[in-house]
């Protein structure tokens, strides 16, 4: 018996009562979304690529979008809290927080450790639908923190990524210069520059710089010049020269040398085997 069905314009919360020896009416998937399943009491199952695996309150099982499953109980009852949050909200916080695109996480499926966290989220924008009678705005801000509160505690392919950015909000300096970087790279951009932009030494520079972001102040430039780069032989008909010079190389000896290094093939090879 379901006695929560709340769904918004990102996410849909259904708060489920299983009785013993019972399960949903049919094994299912949910299209683009993503399901998290936590136990709120009893010890229900979850049979996901047919393999069943037994929950309680301290865990929880993430099924990804499209994949079938169904939940059932065996001797106790159960309740269960199901979070829906669709892919693409995922991926608009993903490139938001990360500056990256993604075409989809890989999350762990099955965890032990606490809900505690999602469930206050999902409890506030219940609360919020229904007794704030001008809830729209709030709803959304409300959605965006349960998304974020979800990549925050669950394990995945963007966790060593995501803890990192936790890291950088922490040091306002780091991130100065990071988002300095971002927003000159065409241009040519020295260690005394960025020094005196930090107040810091250039030893100190590099040394903080490195332990938070894990690369030097250079080799940060470097990376998103590649980056940047890579769209537009992607997604551009532009010559090889002129993107070297639009991202900010130097010199088209460089770029090659640079590309050549993190690719394993000339530019060159490369445009030709990704021909837009």
């Amino acid at each position: 018996m379901r006695y929560l069905n709340l769904k918004l314009k990102n996410t849909k919360l259904m708060m489920t009562h299983l009785d013993p020896h019972s399960s949903d009416p049919v094994e299912h998937d949910h299209g683009d979304d993503y399901q998290i399943t936590i136990p709120i009491s009893g010890t229900p199952s979850l049979d996901l690529n047919n393999i069943s695996n037994q929950l309680n309150k301290n865990t929880r099982m993430i099924t990804m979008p499209g994949e079938k499953h169904i939940h059932f109980t065996k001797e106790s009852e159960s309740r269960i809290l199901l979070i829906n949050i669709k892919r693409s909200l995922i991926d608009t916080i993903i490139f938001s927080r990360l500056n990256q695109g993604t075409s989809g996480i890989d999350f762990s499926i099955y965890n032990e450790d606490s809900s505690e966290k999602l469930i206050k989220v999902a409890d506030k924008i219940v609360r919020t639908n229904l007794f704030h009678e001008d809830y729209s705005a709030r709803m959304e801000e409300l959605e965006w923190e349960l998304a974020e509160t979800f990549l925050s505690i669950q394990e995945g392919s963007h966790s060593d990524q995501w803890k990192k950015e936790v890291i950088i909000n922490q040091h306002p300096i780091i991130k100065n210069i990071i988002g300095y970087i971002y927003e000159n790279y065409q241009n040519d951009i020295s260690l005394d520059e960025l020094s005196s932009i930090s107040n810091l030494s250039k030893f100190y520079l590099i040394r903080t710089f490195k332990d938070i972001v894990g690369c030097t102040p250079s080799n940060f430039l470097l990376n998103i010049r590649i980056e940047k780069a890579l769209n537009l032989l992607l997604t551009s008909k532009l010559d090889i020269t002129t993107i070297c010079y639009e991202v900010g190389f130097g010199s088209l000896n460089t770029f090659e040398r640079v590309f050549k290094k993190n690719f394993g093939c000339t530019i060159s090879e490369f445009r030709k085997n990704h021909k837009i």
